[in-house]
């Protein structure tokens, strides 16, 4: 995930797409239809930051079964993304 240019305190994520500690406090004290709104949300950028990483593998590995790997990650990300959408219409977010 090199070349983000993001060198600064990233709050306890790991790499992007991950939730900070400042975004997992607030999912913690969320109850209800907000804390389903707030994981919905996370789990989306979460899942954005998966396609993008399998994305290069899928692109720069010469290694057929990791690119396949990778390949069926883009695929399944991707549709939970679009289910995930779908959830966050359902609960007018």
């Amino acid at each position: 995930m090199g070349g983000s240019g993001d060198t600064g305190d990233l709050d306890g994520a790991l790499m992007p797409g991950m939730a900070t500690n400042a975004e997992l406090d607030r999912l913690r004290r969320a109850s209800g239809r907000e804390a389903e709104v707030l994981y919905l949300k996370l789990m989306t950028a979460h899942h954005r930051g998966g396609v993008h990483m399998a994305e290069g593998c899928v692109q720069k590995c010469s290694v057929d079964i990791e690119r396949n790997l990778a390949q069926g990650m883009v695929d399944a990300q991707k549709s939970e993304i679009a289910l995930m959408a779908d959830m966050l219409k359902k609960r007018g977010a």
